[in-house]
């Protein structure tokens, strides 16, 4: 194959893999995906936009989930190298998904360039990349904004300036492989360590150098990655604190490598061990085949391939199906896509996307030792392989469309709200951002747009609606057994506020009003109706008032037990968040509250139906 056919179908490859990544966004992941991470990189992206990468500490309840305070501003977990990528994207052609498009394409790129670095064949190399592009696993990540793919593109682009580089003795490649590791260092740290390592050691192990000592080598790449390095220390120095503090651990020490109690916030953890390591190692072992091109025949074929191959360096790739996953062994992460949510099923493997370079490589070499032995055997092998991969595609399709109908549900309930000018209450954002069905609810960096979505968070939601005071307040709220609703609300006020419920009658129920940790109960009259009286501490409390002396979020409701039961019993309320001011002297209440209910034996979850309880003024 002549030099300019070889560029030729590396640009269609390319193309191909950026259409696609492209088009995967637009039919699964409009609104983003399971994976709450992509709307992250999105808002990190913007922000580099605004020409910040931290936001002020007071934009607090309005920030992207996977981030925390640190001194007097708030810092996302993740860095700038793939955001900018983003921006950049967004900035030049109007849309962020130009940087899905480019990601894609290198990543494909890279693989054949790699392959044919290794293996010196050219027909070899092409479908290398076309086996890695057409992967379900690769065409899933390219359509999402994790980092996952963009990761891979840098060390493998890496790798190849590492082998050409020792191999021609060419000084600007080696240099240029160090910046290019540098960048993968800063973006994904451990990814970059596991998927460089085994080249760089190829490198220095090579018999020919281009006429390079092995110092050369060392010092022309160090060239490159230090610069990068020093940026990525100061990054750190200036935005988390500390030049060796990762901005990954603001969130909390227990988001690590290790065994015991593993998440992203500390009040959100499960308990990992050496088994659940072991565990989801074997999962995604036994998941790896079918998200490839070709499945278990690739499987097959890329240990042919790597039979039939000769030279050192395809050690380096084979190292990756090897060394990725014994590395991502004691990290959580691949436990919990299997075990914790449905990150297996729907998204692949994709902690181990680095895996399926050697399936790829070998795998093409494989193919194309038995194309060049006979065409019967070849097309036969890649029907199958295509009906096999078909056949793998259909379950992760339909469970991320179902995934972005939820979220489409979401969507059109709050722009049939109608709202302007409004301040909107969101659960399950914040920290809890994890199991968030709005994220593709984001706010501006500088806070101005018609509706700012904050976190719902009980008594400090009335200082945020002081804060911003010519907004109309409402709230989404949601439960399992219906849409969601958009709640209007309003702010009561005074020394003494009063409060009305009414329910529905029946037998052995008891109306109750709850603050903090005392009970009031009243029983429930023919009418259902019910009157209570709070108060502000510093106020001059009627008879039978309930003083609010701290602020936090207090329930009126329904406690109902069946004739004969001697169970817990039904309970539905209205939570109210409350908050004293004016030293004191008045009580502010955020209503109507949001309504909850418990079954006999289960716990609280929200009703979005409203529930048996009313408010009534």
């Amino acid at each position: 194959m002549t030099t300019g056919r070889w560029r030729a179908a590396l640009a269609v490859l390319a193309l191909v893999a950026g259409a696609a990544a492209v088009l995967t966004n637009t039919a699964l992941f409009p609104l983003y995906s399971l994976n709450r991470d992509d709307s992250v990189y999105v808002a990190m992206a913007r922000l580099l936009e605004a020409g910040t990468v931290t936001l002020p500490a007071d934009h607090d309840a309005f920030r992207p989930w996977a981030s925390a305070v640190v001194g007097d501003r708030i810092v996302l977990k993740y860095t700038p190298p793939w955001p900018a990528v983003i921006a950049a994207g967004d900035l030049l052609s109007g849309s962020p998904r130009a940087a899905l498009a480019v990601s894609a394409a290198a990543a494909a790129a890279h693989v054949a360039l790699l392959a044919a670095e290794v293996l010196r064949d050219r027909a070899v190399a092409l479908t290398a990349g076309g086996l890695f592009a057409l992967s379900p696993v690769v065409v899933v990540q390219s359509g999402t904004y994790l980092p996952y793919l963009f990761s891979l593109a840098l060390g493998l682009g890496a790798a190849v300036l590492l082998l050409s580089g020792t191999r021609l003795g060419s000084t600007p490649r080696l240099v240029a492989a160090g910046v290019v590791a540098g960048v993968a260092a800063f973006a994904r740290p451990f990814d970059a360590l596991l998927t460089v390592a085994p080249f760089a050691l190829a490198a220095l192990l090579a018999r020919e150098r281009g006429g390079l000592s092995r110092l050369g080598v060392v010092l022309r790449v160090a060239a490159g990655a230090l610069p990068v390095l020093a940026l990525t220390l100061v990054y750190n120095a200036v935005v988390v604190g500390g030049p060796f503090r990762l901005p990954f651990t603001v969130t909390g020490p227990q988001d690590t490598f290790g065994f015991g109690d593993r998440g992203v916030f500390p009040q959100y953890t499960v308990h990992f061990t050496a088994a659940d390591g072991l565990a989801g190692l074997l999962a995604n072992a036994v998941a790896t085949p079918g998200w490839v091109a070709g499945g278990v025949l690739l499987v097959a074929l890329a240990v042919l391939g790597l039979a039939r191959t000769r030279g050192a360096a395809r050690w380096a790739v084979a190292a990756l199906a090897v060394v990725v996953p014994l590395g991502y062994l004691p990290f959580w992460g691949p436990w919990a896509i299997s075990a914790q949510w449905e990150g297996l099923e729907l998204f692949g493997p994709f902690y181990w996307l680095p895996v399926v370079v050697p399936l790829a490589v070998f795998g093409a070499a494989g193919l194309v030792r038995v194309a060049r032995r006979g065409r019967t055997p070849a097309a036969v092998l890649l029907v199958a392989m295509v009906v096999l991969t078909a056949l793998a595609v259909p379950g992760p399709v339909a469970g991320n469309r179902a995934v972005t109908a939820e979220y489409r549900a979401v969507q059109q309930v709050v722009e049939d709200a109608g709202l302007d000018d409004a301040l909107l209450f969101l659960p399950e954002r914040g920290d809890l951002g994890f199991e968030s069905d709005t994220p593709f609810l984001q706010n501006d960096p500088a806070l101005r747009q018609p509706v700012l979505y904050a976190e719902q968070r009980g008594a400090a939601d009335l200082a945020l609606a002081a804060r911003f005071p010519g907004r109309s307040l409402h709230r989404l709220s949601g439960d399992d057994d219906g849409p969601p609703v958009v709640e209007p609300l309003r702010v009561d006020a005074g020394p003494q506020v009063t409060l009305r419920s009414r329910s529905t009658p029946r037998p052995g129920a008891v109306a109750y009003l709850r603050v903090g940790d005392r009970t009031y109960e009243q029983p429930l009259g023919p009418t259902g109706e019910v009157t209570w009286t709070v108060a502000a501490p510093g106020a001059a409390a009627g008879p039978g008032a309930v003083v609010l002396a701290d602020d936090g979020v207090l329930a009126v409701g329904l406690a109902a037990r069946s004739p004969g039961d001697d169970g817990p019993g039904d309970r539905w309320e209205r939570r109210i968040a409350h908050r004293t001011v004016d030293g004191g002297a008045r009580v502010e209440l955020l209503r109507p509250g949001q309504a909850w209910v418990r079954t006999d034996g289960g716990g609280w979850v929200p009703d979005a139906a409203g529930g048996p309880v009313d408010e009534l003024g």
